[in-house]
This record gives C-alpha cells, structure tokens and sequence, in this order.
C-alpha cells in the first residue's frame, strides 16, 4: 500500500496584509494552540521554519518556549528552514541568503542543539538557479518548496557547479485551511494513482497562522483506516525515500510572479543600499556584536512579501521602511564612528583648510568618487577650492558641483566638492582641500551626446497587479516619451553632465548622463515625476550589436536568457517605415541582479544598477524596467481598491551605469559591475596631530583573491576573520589569504565561506561544498 507522510505546518506570513505587531501576535497563538493539541494527541508531529519567529516565542513567553524546545527533544516538533525568515528567493543577492543561514542556523544550533540540513521556502516567487550552492556551501541537503513550473514531487536540483539538493516540491498547498472533506478524499484516490509510492502532504491552518484544525484531523483518522497514512517530519520523510532513484532538474525554478521584479522600487532601493553599508561597516573591522541586529532586520525585511513589493501601504509606511531605515542608519553610524577613529590617529597638519580621508574597500586598486557638500570657499577668500593635494603634494582636480540646496550657511559659497582618485588595493588615502595653480581641461559633453542618441523612454500598458499574473512579457506599447529639451548643465575636469527633459502624458523624466574623469562607464540619473498608472516604464538602450547574447547576473554567476542561436530563426514581421521589417524573438521579462548587458563578437552594451531587479531584450534592443505602477497588494480576481493610492507616483529616483565596452567574456560582467557599484567610504577631516588617547582600531588583514570576487569580509561572532568569497568563472582560482589559512582554490562558479583565526591564533577552519 502507498505511503503518505503528513507534514503538519502553519504557514504564517510575518507581514503582508497585516503589520508585524498583528503577525506577532498571530504567530504566539498558533503556537499556544499546536502545543495544545500536541499534549492532547501523542502521535501528532509539527514542522515549523523561521528563525525569527521562535526568538518572539523566547523574547515573550519563555514557559511556552520550554515547551517547544521538550518537544524538539522528544523528536516531535520539527525545526526547518534554517533562515531568519522564508525570504524572497529570486532577486535577493546571494550574500543575503548566506546570512539567512548563518543567523538563523546558529540560533537553532545555540537555542535547541539543531543543525538545520533542511532548507525550507514554500511561497517565494521562484527559485534562483545558482541557489543549490548556496545551500550546498551553508550546510543544507535538502530543500522544500513550491511555485514553480512542472515538475516531479522529488527530484535532484544541481547548479553549474555540480552543488546539488534533493528538492520535495509540495503537491498542492502548504496549507489545508479552506479544505473540505470532498478535497481530501480526491487527493487520497489521486494519492493511489501516483506513481510514488512514498508522498508528503502538508496539513494545517495557514497563509494567516491558524494551527490545525480539529476536524480535519478526524477526518485524517478515519482516512486512516482505509489508507496507510503516519503523521512525519521532514526529515523522516526524506530518510524513506533516500534510496529513489530521482531525476535530475537544472536552471531556475521559474520565473513565476515576474511583476515582483520591478513593484515598489522604494524596498529595492533601501534593501540595495542597507546591504551595501552593512556590508562595508564589516570590512571596516567593526564588531559582529555590534552589526548583529541590524542584520537580522535586513534579513527580516527579505521576507517572500516585502522585498518583491506585494505588501500593503501600511506595512511598507509602518514596518518596513522605518525598520530598513533603522538599519541604513545603524550602519551610516558605525562607518563614520571608524572612518573617523581612523582620521584620529593621523597626522593631518599638512591640510591647512581641511580635506578627505578615504578608504578602498576592494582587494585591488580602484578610482574612487568622493562626494562632500560643503564650502567652497570656508575663509571667504573669494577662491574656491578646485584641487585636493595628498601629504607628497600630488594634486588631483576638484570641482564644486551643485549642492541639493540652493543657498549655503550665512550666503556662503557652498557645494557639492567632487574628485576621482586612484587609490591602491585595501589602503586609506588622506588629501588636502587646496588650491592649483594648474588649469585642467574640462570633460566636454561628446560620449554622453553620442550615448543619447541611442536612449529612449518606453511605456506599455500593465494590468498585472501587484504580482504580475500571467506576465511574460511586456508588449503592449502605449507610447514613447518626448524629449523636450537637453542642456549642458555641468562641465568640469572632474565632472561633466548632460542633462534631457522628457515629457509623457501628465508625467515628466529629467535624465541626466554623467562622466567622471578616469571612470569608463557613464553614470545616469533619472528623476521621474510619474503620474501614470497600469503602465511599464523602460528605459530603452539601442545597442547596435548583431545579434547579442543577452544576459543577467543572476547570483554567483550570469544567466544567459538570450544565446547567439536565438537569432537563427524569425519569429515575425512587421511594417515599419514604410518597409516590411524582421522581428527576432525578445527574451521576456527577467531579474537581475546588479548588472545586466548585450554582449557580441565585437562589442558588449552593460548596465550596473544595484536595485533595478527587471530587464528584457527585444526588437535588438536591452530595455530596462525603471517603475510598474501598482496598487498595494493588488490581487486578482479581488476587486482593487485605490483608497491607499499608486506606488511609484510623484517624485523618485533611479541611479545606475551604462558601459559601452569592447569584446568582454561574461566571466568578467559581475566583477566589472561590483567594482563600479561598491565605491570607496570617505570623511571630512581638520588639520590635527596624532592624537594620543585613542580608541584601538581593528583592520582585516589584506587578502589576494582576484579573479575571484570579494561578497563580504568580516570579524565573525568569534573574532576569526570570515570572508565570503564567488568565483563566477569556468576554471577554479587560486587565491591567497593571510596564514595559517594561506592559498585556497575556489572551484569553478562557486561560492565559499573560509574562516581562520588570525595572527598566531588555531589554524583556519574552511567551510566548503
């Protein structure tokens, strides 16, 4: 007889279309009433994820706690998933997922003595295709899931690096909520039609917490005495069917939810940014314990709901803004407290009106933008400041670029003070605000001229809702921006902006186009003063390659959506011109992650965006999605209500670059994009002398790891320095990390955590796949 493995859960959204108080609140009472119903049926077991939510059962209720931590010991409550929290599992950048299992697995480990192999994430939007080695390298074998395109109940899911997990994709739901005795009995006849002999149903009360519901279960009972059914774990499951032999499935799990990409820019960018400043207290040497919280709030606000943008307005203006909030100032905070413990200890007398100090976080040398608005001319000399003059007495230019305001303190000269400098792997650089005699010739406006002839604006009708239901690609066009004017706004040795004003319907878009001296890639910046809704705005890119490879980063490594063979075949015409024109087949809506690009033969068109999540390629051309205006959780077929408004109306801003390069292999696009997207930290500083009564300052010691790229690099929880570390290249790399961890090979497009302890401490431990 055919075995089924009851999976009792209750699936418990933090926030979505409640805030996180209510969620709390929810998830306390499930948990009173499983614990319940477990002391009144022995046989009964419960499988439960998410890390954070046993810490608000141990931050409130410790007795109920207790009770949780007896029955994982008696092997009847079940700890899964191993993260912080079910997070989005498609555009959050590989680094955040490593951190869901570092946090959340040693809370499980210090909390209940578990070790986690489990990975658990069964209402995320898709499944990215390089996840298997992120499990792999974070202690996982196993992974349960849901939303995806057809595949078996078991299977092995293998990355390009050969990292592989054994996949349990739920049957119907995670949840039996709404389930009637009719659906339970036709799921039991399809049981026995199955060709596996051995399948897993998930059981209970869910997408709002709930428990298990008490008539269900009897009617489980009674089924009982017809088919072979036992109430399971996970990992019993799995240990039953350890010996099937099961197909192989590689890629991604998707795309599913496509919408989710681009809705609510807002926790995009405040995710991007939180992480990136997280990132970059840590290489500044500031203490684990210090970071710790800030961290697991990150993680938190990756949740399956909150980072792809499907949460109400509410939950965004009362949760997760403030919390993502609290986290970028957290993090702004430590890096000044570091930058500036470091000025402290430095003899600075050779700045006579003050200057920068500046750090290059990256493991080569790296042309920094430094940024400060401030005086141009603090001693009223009727001189501005145009160079900044290192203690050898090398000079680099200065420009005084606009400031956000139009005025300075008192009616004084004030500004944006803006140079490039070149500064060597791991160092710190101090330079003088000064004054040169030599005239340095200013950028001129030719590169970003012949860049705007080939950029347009594109909108095309949506009606997808929050998630994008059905989405595959955008193709309804309703209309194409005007370019009404373009001015040569800024012009300087440092510094030169073209700036475009763009009109559609009752909406206006400023482009401005960027070029920093000694920086090959163009910045852009677009202000968007949006009042349109059901529409995809685009940013459209006219390349000129030949038939391109069309590809995104994706997480360790890049995806190809588009290959040269994709060309070979027309898909259409259309009569365009006058003429009747080929149409060769777009690539549909896609994430990315950082950077997407066009690459041929000859030449390669890229673009660095740390929170632009949705791209396409068509009609030979890269076009990436800016805004999708929404309503809040918008779901069909509900009837929408616009009482809480848009996203993305009124004013908002995209940062990103564009490269226009020569023949570059893909290998090179993600190391290529994080070195233009991580820029050097920097402080003002005042003239001083040593100080003496200092705080001690803690630096990582330097480490040589090119071509392989640097993800993260920290003082772990237990002082050992940790680093993060991805090879998204065909061939393994060696690189070379101070003793006693020394020389490490990196397998060919993996990721790997190594940790050591420093100096003369015990030898390094590596973790590895």
């Amino acid at each position: 007889m055919k075995k089924l493995y009851i999976i009792c859960n209750s699936h418990l959204d933090p926030v979505w279309l409640w805030n996180l108080s209510c969620g709390r609140s929810a998830w306390i009472n499930t948990v009173h009433s499983v614990v319940r119903m477990m002391d009144e049926i022995p046989e009964l077991k419960f499988t439960c994820s998410t890390a954070a939510q046993y810490r608000w059962i141990e931050e409130t209720d410790p007795g109920l706690f207790r009770k949780i931590a007896a029955l994982v010991e008696q092997g009847r409550w079940e700890i899964t998933g191993g993260w912080e929290v079910q997070s989005d599992a498609v555009i959050a950048r590989p680094e955040t997922l490593v951190r869901q299992a570092l946090h959340g697995k040693e809370y499980f480990r210090r909390k209940f003595g578990v070790e986690v192999t489990t990975a658990y994430c069964v209402d995320s939007f898709g499944h990215g295709a390089d996840l298997p080695k992120i499990l792999k390298e974070t202690g996982f074998t196993h992974y349960v899931c849901l939303r995806m395109h057809d595949l078996p109940p078991l299977f092995t899911w293998k990355a390009d690096d050969g990292s592989g997990v054994t996949v349990l994709r739920i049957n119907s739901s995670y949840g039996t909520g709404g389930v009637t005795l009719a659906w339970l009995d036709d799921f039991l006849q399809e049981h026995v039609k199955s060709p596996l002999e051995r399948q897993a149903m998930f059981f209970g009360v869910g997408d709002h917490g709930g428990g298990l519901s008490r008539i269900q279960l009897r009617w489980l009972q009674e089924a009982r005495e017809k088919y072979d059914i036992v109430f399971s774990t996970l990992q019993e499951y799995f240990r039953d069917v350890a010996d099937l032999p099961l197909p192989t499935v590689t890629g991604e799990l998707g795309p599913v939810f496509r919408g989710c990409y681009t809705s609510c820019h807002e926790v995009k960018r405040k995710i991007a940014r939180a992480t990136r400043r997280l990132i970059a207290a840590e290489k500044l040497g500031v203490p684990a314990a210090e970071l710790d919280s800030a961290w697991k709030d990150l993680l938190f606000f990756h949740f399956h709901d909150s980072l792809p943008g499907t949460s109400t307005r509410p939950v965004y203006e009362r949760d997760v803004f403030p919390g993502l909030g609290g986290v970028e100032s957290t993090a702004d905070r430590l890096i000044d407290r570091e930058m500036h413990r470091r000025g402290a200890a430095l003899d600075t007398r050779f700045m006579g009106q003050g200057g920068v100090l500046c750090r290059n976080p990256h493991p080569e040398e790296h042309n920094a933008i430094l940024a400060h608005t401030g005086f141009a001319d603090p001693n009223g000399t009727g001189r501005y400041f145009n160079a900044l003059r290192d203690e050898s007495g090398k000079e680099y230019p200065l420009q005084i670029l606009p400031p956000p305001s139009t005025f300075g303190p008192a009616g004084m000269a004030w500004g944006v003070l803006t140079a490039v400098v070149k500064l060597p792997a791991w160092s710190s650089r101090s330079f003088a605000y000064a004054y040169a005699e030599k005239e340095y010739p200013a950028l001129g406006f030719a590169v970003q001229r012949a860049l705007l002839d080939k950029l347009s604006f594109e909108v095309y009708f949506d009606d997808t809702h929050s998630w994008g239901f059905g989405l595959e690609k955008f193709s309804s066009l309703s209309g194409r921006a005007e370019r009404i004017r373009t001015e040569e706004y800024v012009n300087g040795p440092v510094c030169s902006i073209l700036r475009s004003e763009w009109k559609y319907g009752e909406s206006g878009i400023t482009l401005d186009l960027i070029r920093y001296a000694g920086i090959p890639e163009t910045g852009v910046r677009i202000r968007l003063d949006w009042h349109e809704i059901k529409c995809a705005l685009k940013l459209v890119c006219r390349h000129g390659l030949q038939k391109p490879e069309f590809l995104t980063g994706s997480g360790v490594t890049a995806s190809r959506r588009l290959t040269g063979s994709s060309y070979d075949e027309v898909i259409s015409c259309d009569w365009r011109h006058g003429k009747l024109c080929s149409r060769y087949p777009g690539s549909g809506e896609y994430s990315m992650i950082d950077w997407c690009a066009a690459c041929s033969e000859s030449a390669s068109f890229a673009v660095y965006a740390p929170d632009i999540h949705s791209c396409d390629h068509a009609d030979n051309m890269l076009r990436i999605t800016l805004a999708r205006p929404i309503l809040y959780a918008d779901h069909a077929p509900f009837p929408p209500d616009d009482y809480y408004g848009w996203t993305e109306q009124g004013v908002s801003e995209r940062r990103l670059w564009l490269a226009e390069l020569g023949p570059v292999s893909p290998e090179e696009l993600p190391g290529m994009a994080a070195a233009r997207l991580v820029n050097a930290e920097s402080c003002e500083i005042t003239a001083h002398e040593p100080g003496r009564d200092l705080y001690p300052v803690r630096d990582l010691p330097p480490v040589q790891i090119r071509p392989a790229l640097l993800e993260a690099y920290r003082f772990n929880e237990d002082g050992d320095c940790e680093i993060h570390v991805r090879n998204p290249r065909g061939e393994a790399v060696e690189i070379t990390l101070p003793e006693p961890a020394g020389k490490q090979t990196i397998p060919p497009r993996s990721l790997k955590i190594i940790t050591w302890r420093p100096k003369e401490n015990a030898q390094s431990k590596v973790h590895a796949s």
